[in-house]
């Protein structure tokens, strides 16, 4: 009879972000062991490896991303639309740890689990704010490129000297894009 886990699957991968946030992508099981009190073989045999790990991160985050939205009100408009882009940029936070993610993002552009777990996950996002414009045979369009300036703005605030916080910054450009819409 196996024994029973004394730290959880998610409590695993919660420690690997922790790992991730402090040391970058260069970190090993080892340190996610000792960041949970587990042996490294204990990780390696429920895991696998490093990569199984951001995998099972990757596919945790996609289920998250799913279940939110999917509990969020839908209302079409400018102004429906503009507070959901405002709920899921201030969800990003103000930018701590968030080197980490631009290193998993450049991990998601060699690895193909990751890469298509990535791709669902932003489908996820641009469907829900397609499903905020008005309807349309551009909307998807539309929400793709809304998307589009998330993603640039978050890697252009990376490089500025980040005076500002980080939703702030995304959704200063943000605006423009919404206020532009409705002109059109």
């Amino acid at each position: 009879m196996p024994r029973p886990k004394t730290v959880s699957d998610e409590e695993v991968l919660g420690a690997a972000l922790d790992v991730m946030a402090s040391n970058g992508m260069i970190f090993t099981m080892a340190d996610i062991a000792r960041h949970v009190g587990l042996s490294r073989a204990t990780l390696i045999q429920r895991f696998g490896d490093r990569d199984a790990i951001l995998r099972r991160i990757a596919q945790q985050e996609v289920d998250a991303t799913r279940s939110w939205l999917e509990e969020l009100p839908i209302a079409e408009g400018t102004d429906a639309l503009w507070k959901f882009l405002e709920l899921i940029v201030r969800s990003m936070g103000e930018g701590e740890g968030f080197s980490a993610r631009v290193q998993i993002a450049a991990f998601e552009s060699r690895d193909p689990v990751l890469r298509t777990l990535a791709d669902q996950r932003y489908a996820l996002v641009q469907r829900a704010i397609a499903a905020r414009l008005p309807d349309t045979a551009e909307r998807l369009e539309t929400a793709k490129h809304l998307h589009a300036i998330i993603a640039g703005a978050t890697m252009q605030w990376v490089v500025t000297d980040r005076s500002e916080g980080l939703s702030d910054f995304v959704l200063r450009r943000l605006r423009w894009a919404v206020d532009n819409i409705e002109k059109s």
